[in-house]
């Protein structure tokens, strides 16, 4: 709703000061119709309401990045099994030759990512009995949580919406209390 009292545009325009006094009408029925689609009849249903979908989209919300944080970390996992997984002939080479300098210097990169990549894989082991969890079952558990995330993204951008809908109703039911309580006063004074 404008606020038609306090506007400088509608007080040097009647044209627009007229076309927000239909708009206010409009925004006020569409807010009468809302309330009464979705059986809000008291003003604390309607904030009960507000802070019942503002908390499911924060929990929404909160849901996601835990989701997004297990995939960066599914992720990270996979690349470095694969890269230890890659690099592991060229590892065992260099123990087994007989000029390590010399092999080390010829196959510095992939010692190098296979060295770190062995160090980040050093708690992931200890914790699964000295093995490596198995890539594929990775790679199927990280496209089920991005499923997962992809529905979680559809159910937080809905409970969004509604919380902006929602919001909008409340400013408008506010918006109107606000101007009534104006115009009691108003009476009264004049009386």
């Amino acid at each position: 709703l404008i606020d038609i009292e306090n506007s400088i545009k509608a007080q040097e325009s009647r044209g627009y000061s007229h076309w927000a006094k239909i708009n206010n009408l409009k925004q006020a029925a569409k807010t009468v119709n809302f309330l009464t689609e979705n059986n809000i009849l008291q003003y604390a249903d309607l904030s009960a309401k507000v802070t019942k979908i503002t908390a499911a989209s924060e929990q929404t919300g909160d849901a996601l990045k835990g989701v997004e944080k297990r995939l960066s970390d599914m992720a990270l996992l996979i690349k470095n099994i694969t890269t230890y997984q890659q690099t592991k002939p060229i590892f065992d080479g260099y123990w087994a030759a007989k000029n390590k300098a010399q092999y080390r210097a010829a196959n510095e990169s992939a010692l190098i990512l296979h060295e770190a990549a062995a160090k980040a894989l050093k708690a992931v082991q200890a914790g699964n009995g000295g093995k490596l969890p198995n890539v594929a079952t990775l790679q199927a558990e990280y496209a089920r949580v991005g499923k997962e995330k992809e529905a979680l993204y559809a159910e937080y951008g809905k409970l969004k919406k509604q919380v902006k809908e929602y919001g909008v109703i409340k400013q408008n039911v506010d918006s109107i209390l606000r101007e009534n309580r104006d115009r009691e006063k108003t009476n009264e004074i004049n009386l």
